[in-house]
């Protein structure tokens, strides 16, 4: 009992290490997003896709895009060190509300379930909800 009990304290330090070694060697940064980088992210997922109007979330990390093509919504977000791309039809988005600047986002799938971007002033936000309702 006292040598499982070793294996579960080395263990248990031997993966606070390598975390900690990981996080001092790369960082924590998140990547940052323009609507230039969130525009080739979709062209390279997304076969077609024509950018049509656009807006970056305040702290730069997610975007929201329209395809001029269709008419579609897409968010993209930063996930760390790359991006995560999600179209927003009434299929794919659970729920939707806006507080404020804010717009949160419950999705279907399991591996990406939430999102909560914050945009720098409240018509956008409003205009971006709007858009979603149509797509």
């Amino acid at each position: 009992m006292t040598t499982q009990i070793y294996y579960l304290v080395f263990s248990i330090l031997g993966v606070a290490a390598m975390v900690g070694l990981c996080a001092f060697l790369f960082g924590r940064e998140v990547v940052k997003l323009d609507t230039r980088s969130a525009a080739a992210r979709l062209a390279a997922d997304v076969p077609g896709f024509r950018l049509g109007h656009s807006a970056l979330s305040a702290d730069t990390r997610s975007a929201m895009l329209e395809d001029a093509r269709d008419g579609s919504v897409w968010l993209v977000t930063a996930r760390g060190d790359g991006f995560v791309t999600r179209r927003l039809s009434r299929r794919d988005v659970k729920a939707a509300s806006r507080d404020g600047a804010a717009l949160k986002l419950r999705f279907s799938d399991f591996t990406f379930p939430a999102a909560v971007i914050a945009f720098h002033d409240e018509d956008v936000a409003r205009d971006w909800e709007m858009r979603m309702g149509k797509a």
